[in-house]
């Protein structure tokens, strides 16, 4: 490519980026997603393509990874820029030296940090801006008791995007492997659960044949880990009470083969249309998709064999994922979460019937959505206990409650109950 292009190129890359973090930066502030407005953006500007959106959304999301240091040691969104690309990158993008350039950054601060530890990353951040940076100032101070600090493993998972976990059909695993080592994706088959397989972001797998594409699922490995915990059986009756995009559901009837029957609700509809699209793209016929607002519509007629409530959380076990999230999420919306939490939980387990489990999850370590729900439950609803059930990830048994950390393999954050039924006497 001729020089002075690739120079114009660059120089507009620096200028879009710029605008596009500032936009990002406004619209987490008002409460809104990251992913929402990249989303938005890129269906705007078709003309950036494959190599500008992964500078643009790579940045931007560093940018939140490691907001907590850069909103202290810089005010300037240029400068804050180039270092959220430089904590997470193993080399300087040109358009990032160009940006750099009008900065005013000294030559020894533009060292790429990538391949640093996360103390090593605070050195040096902090020497080059003359700032005393720690691992604490990455999470909302509120969060800090909550995260059982000084643990430092949860904000160095927190710091790392975690890999895509992908839920193949064991028959298929072996071809799968094959064309997935093709592609230069480095799959790694997770050591105890056959259905979970992991590859690095950002691998294209509209790239593999479609008969292969058909036998694979983008679920995270916590997630399949609680769909393996329900443990559905065959001509079983089931309840997804908060189903989202459908990963569980989809489980769920896999494992429960052609005759279960799976009623998968949701409050928002648009939710509820992408699954049932799903669900005709794959051809599973053992589901049904409904609406149902918890909060105030009637629970659905059981009774039923088995309830899956992945209750609307804090999110804070996907930290990782989203690092926009932790800027989001304030106080009072953990206050209000609880209510939810309590209120969906003893709702549906109006529909169990007896000798039937009960699977409360949360993709969240806060102990307040966790232990102290399912604890407070038990306590009002004495026809309940605590189920015991064996760890999928690891074979080890379990109390009947499991507190999956986002640095386990890695995955998600989740936290899973199994509560079972009882006859009273």
């Amino acid at each position: 490519m001729n020089p002075l292009r690739s120079e114009r190129i660059f120089e507009r890359q620096a200028e879009v980026l710029v605008r596009l973090l500032e936009q990002a930066r406004t619209s987490v502030q008002a409460g809104h997603p990251l992913d929402s407005l990249l989303t938005r953006f890129y269906r705007e500007h078709t003309e950036f393509g494959s190599r500008d959106r992964r500078l643009f959304s790579g940045t931007v999301f560093s940018f939140f990874r490691w907001k907590g240091w850069i909103d202290i040691v810089t005010p300037d969104l240029k400068t804050a820029s180039v270092f959220a690309h430089l904590l997470d990158a193993t080399e300087l993008h040109p358009a990032m030296g160009k940006l750099a350039a009008t900065c005013a950054i000294a030559k020894v601060a533009l060292s790429p940090m990538g391949s640093m530890t996360l103390e090593g990353k605070a050195r040096m951040l902090g020497k080059s801006t003359g700032h005393l940076l720690d691992s604490t100032q990455l999470v909302p101070p509120w969060a800090i008791p909550m995260l059982n600090l000084p643990d430092h493993r949860v904000i160095e998972a927190f710091q790392h995007s975690p890999p895509t976990w992908l839920r193949v059909q064991p028959e298929a695993q072996a071809s799968i492997l094959a064309a997935l080592k093709d592609l230069h994706a480095e799959p790694t088959p997770h050591p105890v659960i056959r259905s979970a397989l992991a590859v690095p972001r950002g691998i294209n797998l509209r790239s593999l044949p479609r008969t292969l594409r058909d036998q694979i699922d983008i679920q995270d490995l916590a997630s399949q880990v609680t769909t393996l915990i329900c443990h559905p059986q065959p001509g079983q009756r089931w309840w997804d009470a908060c189903a989202g995009s459908g990963g569980k559901t989809l489980h769920l009837a896999a494992l429960a083969g052609a005759s279960s029957s799976i009623l998968a609700t949701d409050l928002r509809q648009t939710i509820l249309e992408s699954l049932e699209q799903k669900l005709l793209k794959t051809g599973i016929r053992t589901v049904t998709a409904a609406q149902w607002d918890g909060l105030n519509d009637a629970p659905p007629v059981g009774p039923f064999d088995g309830i899956l409530l992945d209750a609307p959380c804090s999110g804070i076990g996907t930290w990782h994922r989203n690092p926009d999230a932790r800027w989001r999420l304030s106080e009072q919306r953990l206050d209000e979460l609880t209510a939810i939490q309590t209120r969906l939980l003893s709702v549906c387990a109006t529909q169990l019937k007896t000798g039937g489990v009960l699977i409360y999850a949360t993709c969240t370590l806060n102990p307040l959505e966790n232990n102290a729900i399912v604890r407070h439950f038990l306590e009002i609803t004495p026809d309940f206990k605590l189920d015991p059930f064996i760890n999928p990830m690891t074979t080890e048994p379990c109390n009947g409650q499991l507190q999956i950390m986002p640095w386990e393999d890695p995955c998600n954050g989740m936290f899973v109950a199994r509560l079972k039924k009882i006859q009273q006497v």
